[in-house]
């Protein structure tokens, strides 16, 4: 692969099977190993819905239960969603001090993103965990297709940095690309939403990093995340540019988890979000729009 980024659209004009006609798109389920629950939703929703791909949480209670179907099922896209909060590390926590609290997990959303503000995370131990989440995943026979993070944490352009990087050393050559596609994507979604949306596409687009893997030229669902329902998908597959590579992101449930059901993405909007992936009149529309559903390695092989 050359050096430095490819935006999918140069891909493209390289090749001559992309019909300008169609849209194409990537369905990732984020979360895979999280819980028995998100693993038997994402893998449901693989064999009679429209999720075509998933990014695997090698920190997650499931890890195991996971890898299990996902080589089971070989057709589906698999990814590792690299998690620098909240969940147990795959790392020794010696190595990682600043990483890791009191409790042996891996240190809360907002103090992981305060320490990265202020410097006080050195990149090697970043470096290190995230290594250590990509190797436990390829160890057991599975090869990623793509990166992409927990939160978005690699829109940050200093962690955006590692993960391209690890990208490139372990043969993966596709990441995410967490930014919102146009204004249309805030329609019907929270306001709440708004800002770190906007935020995050920001801090992707514009932060000084070198992207060294491939992208796909749309990312839908940033701005809607974690609320999802079939009547947003059909509308979503509507807008979506014509001869590109597209990924649009769910976060679905069989609605069986633990915890407040009301939460944000808690059990019953996951459940939306997997009825939403499922919904016969959203496989009735992949046809209506021309939709044609692929994943990472029909973006890496372009």
């Amino acid at each position: 692969m050359e050096q430095g980024a490819r935006r999918v659209s140069e891909v493209l004009a390289m090749s001559s099977s992309i019909d300008p006609k169609k849209r194409y798109l990537i369905v990732n389920a984020d979360d895979l190993g999280v819980s028995r629950s998100v693993n038997r939703a994402i893998f449901e929703a693989f064999e009679r819905g429209i999720v075509t791909s998933a990014s695997l949480m090698a920190t997650g209670d499931e890890f195991d239960n996971a890898i299990d179907g996902a080589l089971a099922r070989p057709r589906l896209g698999v990814g590792v969603h690299l998690v620098l909060h909240d969940e147990r590390p795959v790392a020794p926590v010696a190595r990682i001090p600043a990483l890791v609290g009191r409790d042996g997990r891996m240190k809360s959303l907002g103090s992981v993103v305060r320490a990265l503000f202020f410097g006080r995370i050195p990149r090697e131990q970043i470096e290190i965990e995230y290594a250590a989440q990509i190797e436990r995943v390829r160890a057991r026979g599975l090869q990623p297709t793509h990166l992409d993070s927990h939160c978005h944490l690699h829109a940050l352009p200093a962690l955006g940095r590692i993960v391209h990087e690890l990208g490139a050393k372990n043969g993966i050559v596709c990441a995410r690309r967490p930014e919102f596609s146009s204004l249309s994507e805030f329609q019907g979604a929270p306001i709440s939403r708004y800002p770190l949306s906007i935020l995050i596409t920001l801090s992707n687009k514009f932060g000084s990093k070198s992207d060294r893997l491939t992208t796909p030229d749309e990312f839908v669902g940033l701005v809607k995340s974690g609320e999802v329902d079939a009547a947003w998908v059909e509308r979503a597959l509507s807008k979506l540019t014509r001869g590109k590579i597209s990924e649009l992101m769910v976060h679905p449930s069989d609605g069986s988890d633990g915890g407040d059901a009301d939460a944000k993405y808690g059990a019953n909007r996951r459940r939306t979000e997997f009825e939403a992936v499922t919904a016969p009149q959203v496989r009735a529309a992949l046809a209506r729009y021309d939709v044609e559903l692929v994943d990472y390695r029909f973006l890496a092989a372009r």
